[in-house]
């Protein structure tokens, strides 16, 4: 029977949210026994020693769907008994018992076609984690099949089949006979059994109706995962236990009797097991993550949305332990660990591991970039915003809010036309509006000419040569910042060393100009500062600090229009700027016009002019 093994998942995406509590094994089975006596595995072929199998009880969860119900009365009580004759056949061999843990009816019909999508269902619909298998019952065939793929499906090294109907005009002792062998065939996939070509038996490919049992080397391969579930399910080492244990058999397993895709899967398997460090679900993807654990991420989140980031941090962890391949749990633990500790080297390190997993995760790369803004490495931090960038432009469905988050960041790292472009990406959103209108703010600020795309027109010639490439925008935007602090905290020698460096650095840019005025008027020498404003305002007319330096020159020299006119200019550009109020109150001492603008100031700040 095809086994499904071929299946890819597909991966996991953006933040669907999930928890965890340490899983506990709630299956009825009997754990094997430590005092047990070392015994000659069931295939003495193998030339290895293996522990004698405990007795166990196997608990078997079955669901029934519409048509199944409609065409077999009882069937509940017709399970049972199925489940009954199996144990009957495997008691012997391997110490097994089926006991039905519930019947449930299941809400959805037809089956017909491929049954691997019918066993993804069924998985969707019940996990199984607190039991050892769950089957599913759907309608017999139109027509009889002797095709063991016909008659099953399972999960290999899963805990989930489903078995068809049988067919009414079969005989009754056929039938059952039939029903056994289908059952057995599908639980033996999911502990890895193989298809057997020779000698004929339970696991042929085609049902032999006179024919049944499994043969040695796959007896020893079943024992080898009933020694090692159901724990094997959850906890790695019992896991890595169970796959070399695996592997051992089927290396005896060489012929053409087990050769095949089947044979390649499996080995495959316990390769990824050996480096894996996290338990493996039955593709060999990671264990997928329970619903208790679901359950208890979803109330991380909602932690978090209250504000209670430590305590979310704190519930989340033994999740993220558990489950390093999780997209989703590591997304989350990056992310609550950059917003709690910042400055921990192991914040950097769980966030560059997620990276290293899920290359393709935007918001991963814009945590990462968070904590070197947090620590001062902007070209570090820029790195990892343009490589954010990438993966959201890979993305055809990237969320706009993403684009937002990126424009946030982007505009942090002062890199301002960078910020525009992930803004524009997102139009609509209030967080997109507020990157906009802080980057024209720096624009103004700092003279940085107007975006060759912001809707203004064909650029100057003189713009053109002013322009500063988005790439070495940060680094400028930030020394300009920084030289004005230096500057306002008297440490002029050093802005000016820093100024001489940044006009090599950036020799036409008006944003030079604008910090030399600036250390000019500083130093009382009012031409050269009133020369480099003006070359600012001839660049850029808004550049509101331009303007407020050649107020206050102006102001100082008395001439009184001119230092009106740019005070002006600055309130007009900058309401906010209450220096500028207070120079222009100056101005209009004396004057109607001092009325007037004491009105605007108390419209604008709620409070009287001072």
């Amino acid at each position: 029977m095809n086994s499904g093994s071929q299946r890819t998942p597909r991966g996991l995406r953006h933040f669907a949210l999930v928890v965890l509590g340490l899983l506990s094994l709630h299956c009825a089975s009997v754990e094997p026994s430590r005092e047990a006596p070392r015994a000659r595995g069931p295939d003495a072929a193998d030339g290895s020693s293996s522990p004698a199998l405990a007795s166990r009880t196997l608990r078997v969860r079955v669901y029934a769907d519409a048509e199944h119900r409609a065409q077999v009365p009882h069937w509940e009580r017709a399970f049972k008994d199925r489940l009954l004759r199996a144990s009957e056949a495997v008691q012997g061999p391997l110490r097994v018992t089926f006991a039905l843990e519930s019947a449930r009816a299941w809400d959805r019909r037809g089956s017909e076609g491929s049954l691997e999508p019918v066993v993804g269902a069924l998985e969707a619909l019940d996990a199984g984690e607190d039991v050892d298998l769950v089957v599913g019952l759907v309608s017999a065939p139109s027509v009889f099949s002797e095709s063991q793929h016909e008659l099953g499906f399972a999960r290999v090294l899963g805990r989930h089949c489903v078995l068809r109907g049988i067919n009414a005009t079969v005989p009754v002792e056929a039938r059952q006979h039939l029903e056994v062998s289908a059952l057995l065939h599908e639980w033996a996939h999911t502990l890895g059994a193989l298809h057997v070509r020779e000698p004929p038996g339970w696991m042929s490919p085609k049902y032999d109706a006179a024919r049944s049992g499994f043969d040695a080397r796959t007896t020893a391969l079943l024992a080898a995962g009933l020694r090692s579930l159901p724990r094997a399910r959850v906890e790695l080492e019992a896991q890595r236990r169970w796959a070399h244990e695996l592997k051992a058999v089927l290396a005896g397993m060489v012929g053409p009797a087990w050769d095949g895709p089947e044979r390649d899967f499996l080995l495959a398997w316990t390769e990824r097991v050996r480096g894996a460090h996290a338990v493996l679900g039955p593709e060999g993807a990671p264990r997928a993550l329970t619903p208790p654990e679901r359950q208890r991420l979803a109330e991380v989140i909602a932690l978090e949305k209250a504000g209670r980031a430590e305590l979310a941090a704190e519930a989340l962890e033994p999740l993220a332990q558990g489950h390093p391949h999780d997209e989703r749990v590591q997304l989350l633990a990056c992310y609550l660990a950059v917003h709690l500790t910042p400055a921990s080297p192991s914040t950097q390190e769980r966030c560059e591991r997620a990276i290293a997993r899920f290359p393709d995760e935007p918001s991963l790369r814009m945590n990462v970039a968070l904590l070197h803004l947090h620590a001062g490495r902007f070209d570090t931090a820029q790195d990892s915003l343009l490589a954010a960038r990438r993966n959201l432009e890979a993305q055809a469905d990237a969320e706009p809010s993403l684009w937002a988050d990126l424009a946030g960041l982007f505009l942090r790292a002062r890199c301002v036309t960078w910020a525009e472009e992930a803004a524009a990406r997102a139009p609509g959103l209030a967080a997109s509006a507020t990157v906009l209108e802080q980057a024209l703010r720096v624009r103004r600020q700092v003279a940085l000419p107007e975006r060759s795309d912001a809707g203004a027109g064909p650029p100057q010639p003189a713009d053109s040569a002013h322009r500063v490439d988005p790439s070495r925008e940060g680094a400028l935007v930030r020394e300009v910042f920084d030289i004005e602090s230096l500057l306002h905290t008297g440490s002029s020698r050093t802005a000016s060393a820093r100024i001489t460096a940044l006009a090599q650095a950036f020799p036409r840019s008006p944003s030079v100009a604008l910090v030399q005025c600036e250390l000019h008027l500083l130093q009382g020498r009012l031409v050269p500062a009133r020369s480099a404003c003006e070359r600012v305002l001839a660049a850029r007319e808004d550049a509101v600090q331009a303007h407020l330096m050649l107020g206050v020159l102006a102001t100082n020299t008395r001439a009184h229009t001119r230092a009106r006119t740019h005070l002006e200019r600055v309130i007009a550009l900058e309401p906010t700027r209450t220096e500028a109020w207070h120079l222009l109150a100056r101005e209009y001492r004396g004057t109607k016009h001092l009325g007037l603008l004491k009105t605007r100031y108390r419209e604008q700040f709620a409070r009287e002019l001072p």
